[in-house]
């Protein structure tokens, strides 16, 4: 029994040493999953491509080739029948804007430069085709072909411009995509020569993601903004018009700079020997006085711009005195969007008394760039380029019970909402859920009262359905 008792013990003592070493085992494997999903974790951005494809669709009439796969044309559905309900990427007729060269790894050590050049001419050589627009996914990128020596080639040959432009998908996302487009009609777009009017704008880099109604309704209010310092607004890039359009900034003395395009308005500055301001996206009541400002000041117009912001503001804060203290004050906000939009966001909150609680930047941290020297400094928790896994901890975190009051999100985080006490407005790009159907911006003064009105809206919605039901008498 001795024995027996001493061989038993040994056995459990083994049995237990052996748990206690799987149950550490498995342990340390699941730490290591959670590091590797830290670490390795997709990045939450959208890829180049779909900058460039978002170009396209705002010049009505260009055209975009793209040297890869045929996944390039699935790409189209970020916009087409989801996020802008007007695109015109594809047709059921098959003449598609956006067209690729069905290049597969088997294909790639072939000679391919006289097809790609064909392909250039034959679609440049098409009727109603303004532009021709070149770019490539990295499996064609990193065969280093020289693009824009095609291009030059099929342009001579059509009479029409074809820009290339560098694919730069391993490097940057759908904001340098689309600056990369405007640079590349900057620098390629045949201009007319024309006397320059002293009165004339060209507004290059504003972000015309859709072709739907809050889009068209930027640039009205720009061009508003503009006839009322006694400017005429000769060209806006882009604007959803045609190539014609973009031409007609051949006659503008000023060249306004917006963040979208930065590079794009150098270029076109310099080619025009036009001035250049680089002005604040009007986004939000205060960006867009700067907005007013630092174009009244470059233009000579200060006296012009002052009464024209007194006016705006007279037409709009009136119809904040009630959702200001009753909706917006201590209140907590959280947006995620592109970084363009979050300083104005963040002033505008802060003006109506709310709080921003935390900003998500989904864009690579290049693009953020310096504040505004007029903007206030930030104060809100920022996450910037995050990967999967961290955005998932940084919003579990944050959209805990008790914390958050409202969420300003594009479509790519708006499922994170889902199930938990806090308004939800999906703004930005992309918009899947949204559409404008009426003329409604969200840039300039009219647009700020448009945003906060969306706004408003949401938070009251969601205040009257979390209110206890009254039982009936």
């Amino acid at each position: 029994m001795t024995r027996s008792r001493r061989v038993s013990g040994a056995a459990g003592r083994r049995t237990g040493a052996a748990a206690r070493s799987t149950c550490r085992a498995a342990r340390a494997v699941r730490a290591a999953r959670r590091t590797l999903e830290r670490e390795f974790s997709p990045r939450h951005l959208l890829s180049f491509s779909v900058g460039a494809y978002l170009a396209c669709n705002a010049v009505r009439d260009a055209y975009l080739v793209v040297d890869g796969p045929d996944c390039a044309l699935m790409r189209t559905q970020f916009l087409q029948g989801n996020h802008d309900y007007l695109a015109e990427l594809t047709s059921v007729g098959g003449q598609h804007k956006v067209v690729h060269t069905a290049l597969e790894p088997a294909g790639v050590m072939r000679p391919r430069e006289e097809a790609l050049a064909d392909l250039l001419r034959r679609i440049g050589g098409t009727a109603g085709v303004g532009c021709v627009l070149f770019t490539s996914l990295p499996i064609a990128t990193v065969l280093a072909t020289d693009y824009a020596r095609l291009c030059r080639r099929a342009a001579a040959a059509v009479g029409k411009p074809i820009a290339a432009i560098p694919g730069r998908s391993l490097s940057t996302d759908w904001l340098g995509g689309y600056a990369e487009t405007l640079a590349a009609l900057a620098e390629q777009l045949d201009l007319p020569h024309r006397r320059p009017a002293r009165n004339a704008v060209a507004v290059v880099g504003l972000l015309h993601d859709r072709n739907e109604a809050d889009c068209r309704g930027n640039v009205r209010e720009i061009e508003r903004l503009l006839r009322g310092l006694a400017l005429e607004p000769v060209s806006i890039w882009l604007s959803g018009g045609r190539c014609a359009e973009l031409r007609e900034a051949a006659r503008a003395a000023t060249v306004v700079s917006l963040p979208y395009g930065r590079r794009a308005a150098r270029i076109l500055a310099r080619r025009l020997g036009a001035r250049l301001v680089e002005a604040d996206l009007p986004f939000g009541l205060p960006a867009a006085e700067r907005f007013v400002r630092q174009v009244a000041a470059a233009c000579d117009r200060g006296p012009q711009g002052e009464r024209l912001i007194d006016s705006e503001l007279a037409a709009v804060v009136p119809n904040l005195e009630w959702v200001a203290p009753f909706l917006f004050q201590g209140r907590r906000f959280g947006f995620i969007g592109d970084p363009h939009l979050r300083s104005g966001f963040r002033e505008l909150i802060e003006l109506l008394g709310g709080q921003v609680a935390f900003s998500v930047i989904t864009a690579c941290r290049h693009h953020l760039g310096g504040p505004s020297r007029t903007a206030p400094p930030d104060r809100d928790d920022l996450l910037v380029e995050p990967r999967a896994a961290a955005l998932r901890r940084f919003l579990d975190e944050r959209l805990a019970p008790g914390r958050l009051d409202c969420l300003v999100t594009n479509s790519t985080c708006i499922e994170a909402a889902a199930g938990r006490d806090v308004a939800v407005v999906e703004f930005g790009f992309p918009a899947y859920d949204v559409h404008a159907l009426y003329d409604r911006p969200y840039l300039g003064f009219r647009g700020a009262l448009a945003l906060v009105d969306t706004i408003a809206n949401q938070l009251r919605l969601h205040l009257a359905l979390r209110a206890p039901v009254a039982k009936p008498v």
